[in-house]
């Protein structure tokens, strides 16, 4: 069995790689996988290739370099890498991540067990302060082991050659200070029929970002997705781009809304990410253009 598993090294997430690396070297595995690591790395940090050498001792792999500093991109070149090769499955992990040891055991054990093309997995999150937890824990999807979805993240995702069956498989490059063009390539491949699951078994944790600790990055995440949710509907219903944006806001405010009538902590989070997510929507009709991805 084939196995190809691809990672963006970015610069800002150096601290990190270290703890990438040593779970990526750690994974647990049986001696008939064949796994091939691909590393794309910002042509601006080519230097970190040598850390990659001195800790990737557990399997082969392989260092590309991406000449522009475009996450879509990045993830294009790996594709792009594969789709010609003989492979059984492939994936994506961050890099500011630290991947479970049985992460890959149970995502073969879940395609075995599974009909499936595609699977992604929760990310947990590293905080010094509890009361943050609860604001992670809101902001990621809630989604049932085994269920059917419509899309994955590539902070945690695993999907076969299957995929390559489709003509025009690649992550939209123009959504790159925008976001969601993960969310766009899978459900993208959810509308050809490809099915895609929740696999709780397989997870990943991401690393303690001091930046993120704080209510208003919260805010403005939920204020992206909304704005980058409106590009992402406009280029799915295409012609109905603008009725599917507008029933949208106005579910978003009901939601909130409804939330806020019980005014429990979790609760009172949830409304105001569903509030700024309209809000991000609103913009989103009058060409909001934020300056950087946040």
């Amino acid at each position: 069995m084939k196995i190809y598993l691809c990672s963006l090294i970015s610069k800002k997430n150096f601290q990190h790689l270290y703890k990438l690396l040593n779970s990526l070297n750690n994974q647990k595995f049986h001696n008939d996988y064949h796994i091939n690591l691909i590393f794309i790395l910002d042509y601006r940090i080519i230097s970190y290739q040598n850390l990659i050498k001195k800790l990737i001792t557990n399997f082969k792999f392989k260092i590309l370099i991406s000449k522009r500093n475009n996450i879509p991109r990045s993830r294009n070149i790996f594709l792009n890498h594969i789709k010609y090769k003989k492979f059984d499955f492939a994936g994506f992990v961050d890099d500011d991540c630290i991947i479970d040891s049985y992460w890959l055991l149970n995502m073969i054990k879940f395609f075995n067990k599974e009909n499936c093309d595609i699977a992604g997995g929760p990310q947990f999150h590293k905080t010094k302060k509890d009361v943050y937890k609860k604001y992670f824990q809101s902001l990621e999807p809630e989604r049932s082991h085994k269920s059917l979805v419509k899309w994955v993240a590539t902070n945690n995702c695993f999907f076969s050659k299957s995929i390559f069956n489709e003509k025009r498989i690649f992550f939209d490059e123009s959504l790159l200070n925008y976001g969601g063009s993960d969310q766009l390539f899978f459900y993208d491949l959810y509308k050809k029929n490809k099915k895609i699951k929740w696999n709780l078994d397989s997870f990943v944790i991401e690393n303690y970002h001091s930046s993120r600790e704080n209510i208003k990055w919260f805010l403005k995440r939920n204020f992206r997705y909304g704005y980058s949710g409106n590009m992402i509907d406009n280029k799915i219903f295409t012609r109905f781009g603008i009725f599917i944006i507008i029933f949208k806001i106005i579910y978003l405010v009901l939601l909130s809304a409804l939330f806020l009538i019980f005014p429990f902590k979790n609760n009172f989070i949830k409304a105001q990410f569903y509030i700024l997510r309209a809000a991000g929507r609103v913009a989103g009709l009058f060409n909001y253009k934020p300056k950087k991805y946040i």
